[in-house]
């Protein structure tokens, strides 16, 4: 009984702490434009779907953990909800990673906060090339590569606005060349 309490905690905790800080940060807009730099994160639209399915999913869960602690299911209720809340768990590390991503772009540099890692700052005239790759995640979505000397620096994502922030770079010559050695 303890380990369905447990459960149902978390089916409920996990779709209402994310909904809690999208709605909190609600006021915010996916690309921030300010007098010295341009924020672009990934839209609003993605964010919110991602937590609308966190909180059905999660309903769904305590509701059928439910009818089977009531004996319509002949079922150990920590059964579907230890399914729902791996999927809510789940659901919660792609959310929280897609709302880390974060490129801000200035004058002269641009600051890129990958999914996983440290961010990192790339000045516009270091850039050596950039180069189109397929997105795997978007359909008919194109990523761009940003290497610094051979290295490969920066992912830019296509869920972003790429022509604003390749418009920005204004490195168009680098966009063409392919490095030799990655």
């Amino acid at each position: 009984m303890e380990l369905d309490l447990a459960l149902i905690i978390v089916a409920v905790g996990i779709p209402l702490v994310a909904a809690n800080h999208l709605w909190s940060k609600d006021a915010e807009i996916s690309e921030r434009h300010h007098t010295h730099h341009v924020t672009y994160v990934i839209g609003r639209r993605l964010t919110w779907s991602l937590v609308l399915a966190m909180i059905f999913m999660g309903a769904l869960g305590v509701l059928l953990g439910w009818l089977c602690m009531v004996g319509v299911f002949e079922v150990d209720p920590s059964v579907p909800l230890c399914f729902f809340d791996a999927y809510l768990v789940v659901s919660f590390v792609y959310w929280w990673l897609l709302r880390r991503y974060k490129v801000v772009t200035y004058d002269d540099h641009m600051e890129v906060t990958p999914f996983v890692g440290g961010k990192s700052t790339i000045s516009y005239r270091q850039i050596s090339a950039m180069e189109w790759r397929r997105s795997i995640v978007i359909r008919n979505g194109r990523n761009v590569r940003v290497f610094v000397g051979n290295r490969n620096k920066a992912l830019l994502w296509s869920a972003l606005d790429l022509d604003q922030i390749l418009i920005r770079i204004n490195r168009f010559d680098a966009l063409a060349e392919v490095p030799t050695k990655r």
